[in-house]
């Protein structure tokens, strides 16, 4: 009889473990559910690098981009090419891992699955786009981003309301109109991956302004 009670007791245990760790599992993915804050913050990001405004992704995009580097008599060779590999390289990586271009529900369905299978992987993947792309635009490479360097990169891709694009970057509250590289990378990686509509967004801030 002691025997019964005690397997009847291991059995209950088992059986509580066992709901337990399907409970856990199940709330792990409800948790990586992309929201409907998020998935819109997507499609924000999809017209802001749509630099051609055709609805379209494609390696078009980047070149309206560095047509504008290019055109500059401020920027040397050396620099114009090291932008235009590196921003090649990036749109591959990033956008056109599966196909040469994307509609709006394309990409926010490819966000959505890197998302929701590996949401730390999803991450690191946002976060090293941003820093490679985010150190072009600091074209002395001192680490800073100043007010020309920062309205440069908006007119470049086609966002050309200087004062807009002015008053997005005092959002970050320059000194000296500077201000860290890294301001501006933690700013986008937030964008791209936070749910919580309750924390403070100056990017998307920054979109909502109209650049």
């Amino acid at each position: 009889m002691q025997k019964m009670m005690i397997w009847a007791h291991t059995l209950l245990v088992a059986l509580c473990l066992k709901a337990c760790a399907v409970a856990i599992e199940h709330e792990s993915r409800e948790s990586n559910k992309a929201n409907g804050y998020l998935i819109d913050k997507w499609g924000k990001f999809f017209d802001f690098d749509d630099f051609s405004h055709d609805g379209i992704l494609s390696l078009e995009d980047p070149k309206a981009f560095l047509e504008h580097y290019k055109a500059r008599d401020d920027l040397t060779d050396k620099q114009i090419k090291k932008i235009v590999k590196e921003m090649n390289r990036l749109w591959k990586v990033f956008f056109f891992t599966n196909k040469k271009e994307l509609s709006k529900n394309d990409f926010i369905n490819m966000m959505k699955q890197r998302y929701e299978s590996n949401t730390a992987t999803f991450i690191e993947m946002v976060r090293a786009f941003t820093t490679d792309w985010c150190k072009l635009l600091d074209l002395d490479g001192d680490t800073f981003l100043a007010k020309n360097e920062f309205i440069m990169n908006f007119v470049a891709g086609t966002h050309n309301n200087t004062q807009i694009d002015e008053q997005f970057f005092y959002m970050y509250n320059p000194v000296n109109d500077r201000f860290p590289v890294d301001d501006l990378i933690e700013s986008f990686v937030l964008f791209a991956i936070e749910p919580d509509s309750s924390k403070p967004d100056i990017f998307l801030n920054g979109i909502q302004i109209g650049v």
